[in-house]
């Protein structure tokens, strides 16, 4: 920008006005590689079984369906509230750093 002549006020400005989608786009991205990873992790392909997963604890859980039906839920129940968290995280950044009137 400052090869065509633009000062430092309008490099700052132009940031501004980017940095707000970007953080929108970068919060609604969470939701998501936090399903994929969970996806992975349910098909093996995550993380290895002493570290808590979501995804692994799901894929564990699969065989209590039928003794204990909400145990083996809750680790899906989670990953949707939080996803729904930060998608409404997005939602509210990309209205509260909306420039129009």
């Amino acid at each position: 920008m400052q090869a065509s002549g633009a000062g430092a006020f309008t490099i700052v400005h132009v940031l501004g006005n980017v940095l707000g989608p970007i953080f929108v786009y970068a919060s609604s991205l969470i939701a998501v590689s936090m399903i994929l990873a969970s996806g992975l992790s349910f098909l093996g392909l995550g993380v290895k079984p002493p570290e808590p997963e979501w995804g692994l604890m799901l894929n564990t859980l699969r065989t209590a369906i039928y003794v204990q039906p909400w145990v083996a839920a809750l680790p899906g129940a989670m990953i949707f509230v939080t996803s729904i968290a930060f998608n409404l995280l997005s939602d509210g950044l990309r209205s509260a750093l909306d420039n129009k009137e």
